[in-house]
């Protein structure tokens, strides 16, 4: 699940950087110089980028994102009924968990997190609101999550 909104994280972090779309764009040999193709190449990107964050999530989604990701699993190892719970449901609670993030914290705003902070905030801001998981077990989880995904 943390992979699957990860995914949706980094695609919501990516509209933010100009840059990226350069380094994109010169990859498949679109130039800053070319300008009309460069901003027909950038549109057609952003709009696809768009269209995979707006998309509604489904089980079958959520199923095909498994196979291709977790091919080595077996089914009976992944516990799809809270997968299906989380990542049909995370979309709905991430304008929320950005505003606390925002209000709370007093160091950092959510967009200055990487983008694996964000993703592990928003699994467990969701696990807490869909299946109401205690706090305290939420937080070990997410800690134990950072220590081996995210930086210092």
């Amino acid at each position: 699940m943390l992979s699957y909104i990860y995914q949706h994280c980094f695609f919501c972090n990516i509209l933010n950087q100009e840059s990226v779309f350069t380094d994109i764009l010169f990859i498949d040999n679109v130039f800053l110089s070319q300008k009309d193709k460069f901003l027909q190449e950038k549109e057609s990107l952003v709009q696809s980028i768009k269209l995979h964050i707006n998309q509604k999530e489904k089980e079958e989604n959520i199923k095909e994102f498994s196979d291709i990701f977790f091919n080595e699993w077996n089914d009976d190892d992944v516990d799809f009924d809270y997968a299906i719970k989380i990542l049909l449901n995370f979309k709905k609670h991430e304008k929320d968990l950005i505003k606390n993030v925002d209000l709370y914290a007093q160091n950092f705003k959510y967009d200055q997190m990487d983008t694996i902070d964000q993703s592990i905030f928003l699994l467990g801001y969701t696990e807490w609101k869909v299946l109401e998981t205690q706090k305290e077990i939420l937080l070990n989880e997410m800690i134990e999550l950072s220590k081996r995904y995210s930086d210092d």
